[in-house]
């Protein structure tokens, strides 16, 4: 059952890359300016420390992200978006986090 998690991850990680390859490079070779960059924070007081580093390394490969620091609690993570609005932290936690807690 495991394996299933891990192909789902790899799947969905995947997916994300590429469609994140895309926006990056639209933005690059277009003059206009569509980019939302924003902080956000995400819960991480669920996860424990290799689900921790799975989570914050998987954020800062996918492009127009960026894991920067876990606080001194650590219950969160702050991350960079370029693309950003009011649900992509919740989104963070629903699909990279779920996945990453099932796996790790």
């Amino acid at each position: 059952m495991r394996i299933l998690h891990v192909i789902e991850l790899l799947a969905f990680y995947l997916y994300e890359v590429v469609i994140s390859n895309i926006r990056v490079a639209y933005e690059v070779i277009t003059p206009s300016h569509n980019m939302h960059p924003r902080m956000i924070y995400v819960d991480i007081s669920a996860l424990t420390d290799r689900q921790l580093l799975a989570a914050a390394n998987l954020i800062s490969m996918t492009p127009g992200t960026l894991s920067l620091d876990v606080d001194e609690a650590r219950t969160h993570l702050q991350v960079h978006c370029m693309y950003a609005d009011d649900s992509t932290a919740k989104d963070l936690e629903t699909n990279y986090l779920r996945r990453i807690r099932r796996v790790f």
